[in-house]
């Protein structure tokens, strides 16, 4: 169809019902057209010839579209930060289509993606939905099964647990739940199930590769999460958007980063690809994958050469004037414990005191006798590793002009404030706790944290409710949910997972349950999984709405019930999602609580497991707080969110008083806990996959899988109603790298390493860096032409991450080859 003139862009209208008025021309008005259908949004030539109006008007009176029609809510609670709020249009127990549901507070905030209006579709589709439970009759991996009954399955999952439990102990009994979906009771059944058995569950940020943004946001700021509200980017001169693709994986916020450079912020996109945010964008700054500390390091290098560093803020806010001992390297106390007081240099008073002392005026830099010891300022040191990056360093290292990184962090100082948005990309890299880390700490040497239009933004995390004085109940019920009865769960770090069932050490891993996991297919060396881990497992049991890769290779496959079929709960402060079913379930399909409960009846755990979901959900309320003044239970249902009447609804920034949550409360880029590992300051480290080294002469690309607008993880792939916008995986290159390569647009490559090997067509476009290829991660088997990008990637620990929590997946620190098939 034609693009017309007549689709002009407006809000979206109130009710959420598809209007034309909802829809923007060109290709916003394609994408949506593909994604639902022509015929749900009326779509009509722009004239009508007088014979088609006679032939209208014999026709009668025309029926109300409306007419049989309800809506009903859901939250989209799949791994992606925004939980936007839908609205389901159904009929004859049928989810027509799926438009934006309001959110109490913010008439500006509705929204919802491609991925979350095809998902209602794939809802009804039975050639992907698991419809019964199912057993395992050929090898694994075979996708030979055998339709059985609920009471047979849960009777046989059952006998096989206790019979795990019975030779091993429960803690071999492995329950892991991943990102599939993150409503209360569907995410934690699996793990609070596993904590009624006394089995194993997994922290599973570390495989999933999200880990390093927690670790090094904590080091600095004492919480994995911090972010300013991306509204409060109206109030910056200048927008860096790190590794952060927010117009594809955070739809909901790429509208306010519009509306920031139309108030006339510059906006910056620091990215090895040329992303889809890079549309908005005033500057695409094409960083060499995976060396972001280099270039925040180069830049401070500029800033503090050039006497530009904020040093009140340093100073009053920072570790910066802290001493720290030549000796060892540990920073000088006034006493031991966790009470002692850090000690700086009062220049007034020409002695050491303890920092919290009234009036001192502490030195920012310099080096002091301290009863014998020799001590210089955390900031000294600092210093010491900037100054390693000169302009040529860093260009040697980022590939990016000198010239370039000079404008770059000169403009950032002087746009009095500038914020950085920082993204999942730039932690998939072997030290990938370093990106965040460093780039917050430019942030702090530009005086930028806690400042309107400023900030080294990760994501959520922002206080969202008002306090009410004098009350100290809590707004939630949850005690009878986490209560786990005599038992308690054994949580294991993600990343020792392979190693744990290989070894059985500390404990075998001997079943494992899978819930909203595609497990294969999201995590690391794939054909380790397949050959090593998954043949130490005696049982695998998979709990999903579709037909996966891990389903393939499980013993039991149970049919779930996706978010539009079952009751679910979900607290996004300052809102309180309330879902309910708005379709039949697909087949014999259940919630994950149902399931988690009719195992547990037959384990003699029933006592413990005896609500229903509504009843779980009810009980969640606790309606003697001011959160839910006002409330009404079935209202709230009906309309799908609560908007608690303390919440906060205004735009607002993290750390404005100052005031952190580490140690010592000040913003923190020196640990001395990791002086054994070299890295008490910010630091690069090359990649563990280095092309510069000798792997590099071997498998010369760094390849990446980044997230895009077709997929979180694995649950949208194949949608038939996005397959206008992508229909198979693509591996992007550079011309520069497959003209060597004697590759064209359009060829089928296969892409190689020690680990794996894959076959795609290639996309060659100047959109990425030279020396490094991508492709979109979420693609299965069933849409590569050969193996699957999972093959290649690779999980190593890291001995400085298992120190600070435990190593994340270093997805995009991996070697390939790429050759024309």
């Amino acid at each position: 169809m034609e693009e017309k003139e007549q689709f002009a862009p407006t809000e979206i209208v109130k009710d959420g019902k598809v209007t034309r008025r909802t829809f923007v021309k060109g290709a916003g008005w394609l994408t949506i057209t593909s994604a639902i259908g022509a015929s749900a949004l009326g779509c009509a030539p722009a004239q009508k010839s007088e014979s088609e109006d006679d032939k209208l008007a014999e026709t009668g009176p025309v029926a109300d579209p409306e007419e049989g029609f309800t809506y009903k809510s859901a939250c989209c609670s799949v791994n992606c930060t925004s939980r936007c709020h839908l609205r389901a249009r159904v009929k004859d127990d049928k989810i027509y289509t799926v438009t934006p549901g309001q959110m109490p507070g913010r008439d500006d905030y509705a929204n919802c993606c491609l991925r979350s209006i095809g998902l209602g579709t794939r809802t009804h589709d039975e050639n992907v939905r698991v419809m019964h439970p199912m057993k395992r009759t050929g090898e694994r991996g075979s996708g030979e099964f055998e339709q059985i009954t609920w009471e047979q399955a849960i009777d046989e999952i059952a006998e096989r647990m206790e019979a795990t439990k019975a030779q091993y102990g429960p803690k071999a009994c492995g329950f892991y739940s991943f990102t599939g979906n993150l409503s209360k009771l569907s995410w934690e059944a699996p793990t609070r199930f596993a904590g009624t058995y006394g089995a194993t569950a997994f922290d599973i940020e570390g495989i999933m590769g999200d880990h390093g943004a927690t670790m090094g946001m904590t080091l600095c700021f004492g919480q994995g999460r911090g972010a300013h509200d991306t509204r409060d980017y109206m109030n910056s001169n200048m927008v860096v958007l790190w590794g952060r693709n927010v117009a594809d994986t955070h739809t909901s916020e790429f509208r306010y980063l519009v509306k920031a450079r139309e108030n006339g912020a510059k906006i910056v996109v620091v990215d090895p690809r040329l992303c889809s945010t890079a549309a908005i964008a005033d500057q695409w700054i094409p960083i060499k994958a995976q060396t972001d500390p280099a270039l925040a390091l180069g830049m401070m290098n500029v800033i503090i050469s050039k006497d530009l560093h904020a040093k009140d803020w340093l100073v009053a806010n920072s570790v910066a004037p802290f001493l720290v001992r030549e000796s060892d390297g540990a920073m000088l106390r006034d006493g031991e414990g966790e009470d002692a007081a850090w000690m700086v240099w009062d220049t007034a008073a020409g002695k050491a005191v303890p920092n919290t002392t009234e009036g001192v005026t502490a030195a920012l830099s310099g080096t002091f006798d301290v009863n014998g010891e020799t001590c210089r300022t955390a900031f000294d040191h600092l210093c010491d590793e900037v100054s390693k990056y000169t302009l040529e360093y860093t260009s040697e290292i980022t590939g990016l002009d000198p010239e370039v990184i000079e404008n770059f962090a000169m403009e950032y100082i002087n746009a009095q404030p500038a914020g950085i948005r920082m993204g999942q990309g730039m932690q998939r890299v072997y030290n990938s706790h370093s990106p965040f880390r460093t780039v917050a700490t430019l942030a702090a040497v530009a005086g930028y944290i806690g400042v309107e239009g400023g900030g080294a933004s990760h994501a959520g995390g922002t206080a969202s409710i008002r306090s009410t004085p004098g009350i100290t109940i809590p707004a939630f019920n949850y005690d009878e949910w986490a209560n786990t009865g005599a038992n308690e769960v054994n949580m294991v770090k993600s990343s020792t997972l392979y190693d744990q069932i290989i070894t059985k050490q500390p404990n075998p891993i001997d079943f494992m349950w899978f819930a909203n996991s595609n497990f294969i297919n999201m995590s690391p060396d794939a054909n380790k999984i397949i050959n090593e881990v998954l043949p130490n497992i005696s049982t695998i049991v998979t709990v999903d709405p579709y037909w996966t890769w891990t389903a393939k290779y499980s013993d039991y496959v149970l049919p779930a019930c996706n978010y539009w079929e079952k009751w679910d709960f979900l607290d996004r402060s300052p809102w309180v999602f309330f879902q309910s079913p708005a379709v039949t379930p697909a087949g014999e399909s259940k919630s994950d609580v149902e399931i988690m409960s009719l195992l547990a009846a037959k384990v003699g755990l029933g006592d413990l497991w005896s609500k229903t979901d509504e009843e779980w959900v009810r009980s969640f309320v606790n309606e003697e707080h001011p959160a839910w003044e006002g409330f009404d239970f079935d209202k709230a249902v009906e309309e799908g969110i609560w908007g608690r009447p303390d919440g906060i609804y205004d735009s607002q920034i993290v750390f404005a008083d100052g005031v952190f949550k580490t140690p010592s409360t000040k913003f923190t880029f020196y640990n001395d806990d990791l002086v054994e590992f070299e890295e008490e300051v910010p630091c690069y480290k090359p990649m563990l996959e280095d092309p510069k080294g000798p792997l590099g002469e071997k498998y010369p690309l760094v390849f990446l899988q980044y997230h895009d607008r077709m997929n979180v993880h694995t649950q949208h792939i194949g949608i038939p109603a996005l397959a206008g916008i992508q229909d198979e995986p693509l591996l992007e290159m550079n011309p520069v790298d497959a003209k060597a390569r004697g590759i064209a647009d359009g060829d089928v490559v296969s892409i190689v390493n020690d680990r794996g090997a894959c076959k795609m067509k290639v996309f060659v476009t100047e959109g990425i860096v030279p020396g490094t290829v991508a492709t979109q991660s979420g693609w299965t088997p069933d849409y590569t032409i050969e193996g699957n990008y999972q093959t290649l990637t690779h999980l190593t620990l890291n001995p400085t991450e298992e120190h600070i929590s435990q190593t994340c997946t270093a997805f995009y620190d991996v070697l390939v080859e790429v050759e024309k098939a």
